[in-house]
C-alpha cells in the first residue's frame, strides 16, 4: 500500500509539476512577445513622427510638380533639395530681356507673369493650414520636445562683377535687395502670413552653373521649407 501511495506520488506528482512549468513558460514567452511588440510600434510610431515633415516636404514636392506639368511651365526649374527644402527658380533670361540689370534690384516687368505663377502654385499648396490640418501631430511633436516650422524662404544672387554704390556697398547688399523685391511680391500675391518669410543675399559667392553666366547669376531662388526643429528653434 505505501509503495503504491509512493508511485501514484511520484507519477501524478511529476506529471502535475511538468504541466504547469510548460503552461507558465508559454504565458511569460507570450507576455514577452507582447512587450516586444509594444516596444516596437512605439518606436516605429515616434520615427514616423520624426519623418513627418519630410513626407510633408515630398508631397509638397509632388503637387509642384503636377502643377508644373499641368500648366505647361516648362520655364519653371524644381527641385527638391532635401535638407534646404524645394527649390524654385524662374527664369533670368528673355529674349533680350534679363531680370535684373547689372547693379540693379528692380524686377524687369516681362518676368513678374512668371512670379505670379509661382505665387498661384504657392496659393495651391495652402502650406497655411499645415497646423490646423495635421494638429494632432504637431502636438505629439510638441510634447516631444519638437516643433514644425513651414517657411517661404527668398535668397538672392549677383552676378561676379564688384558693386560699389551708392545704393549698395557691394554684392552681398545688392543681392539681399534683390532677394527683398521678390518676397514684397510675394508676400502680397501669396495667402502667406509675414512671418512665414525669411530673406537672405549671397552676392557672388553661389553661382548657379558657371560664375561666367553673369544673367544667369543675377537670380533669386525660393524655398518653400518645412523643418522639425527643438523648441528652443534649433534644428
Amino acid at each position: 500500500m505505501a509503495h503504491q501511495i509512493l508511485s501514484l506520488r511520484s507519477s501524478g506528482g511529476i506529471k502535475d509539476t511538468s504541466t504547469w512549468q510548460m503552461t507558465y513558460s508559454s504565458l511569460l514567452t507570450a507576455v514577452l512577445a507582447f512587450f516586444i511588440m509594444l516596444i516596437i510600434q512605439a518606436e516605429n510610431e515616434v520615427a514616423s513622427t520624426y519623418r513627418f515633415a519630410d513626407r510633408l516636404k515630398n508631397h509638397m514636392f509632388e503637387e509642384i510638380l503636377r502643377e508644373k506639368r499641368t500648366r505647361n511651365l516648362d520655364w519653371l526649374y524644381v527641385e527638391n533639395t532635401g535638407t534646404k527644402g524645394i527649390r524654385l527658380l524662374v527664369p533670368t533670361q528673355v529674349e533680350d530681356q534679363v531680370l535684373f540689370l547689372t547693379g540693379n534690384d528692380q524686377i524687369e516687368s516681362a518676368f513678374f507673369p512668371y512670379l505670379q505663377h509661382v505665387s498661384s502654385i504657392i496659393n495651391g499648396l495652402e502650406i497655411d493650414r499645415i497646423y490646423t490640418d495635421y494638429s494632432s501631430t504637431v502636438e505629439h511633436l510638441r510634447s516631444l520636445g519638437q516643433d514644425i516650422i513651414v517657411q517661404v524662404r527668398i535668397e538672392g544672387h549677383s552676378d561676379r562683377r564688384p558693386i560699389r554704390t551708392n545704393r549698395f556697398a557691394d554684392n552681398w547688399e545688392l543681392s539681399t535687395a534683390r532677394a527683398s523685391r521678390v518676397m514684397e511680391y510675394l508676400e502680397l500675391t501669396t495667402n502667406l502670413p509675414a512671418d512665414y518669410f525669411a530673406l537672405a543675399g549671397y552676392g557672388a559667392f553661389h553661382p548657379f552653373r558657371s560664375i561666367n553666366n553673369l544673367d544667369e547669376n543675377r537670380r533669386v531662388e525660393i524655398y518653400l521649407d518645412i523643418q522639425m526643429v527643438e523648441k528652443n528653434g534649433r534644428i
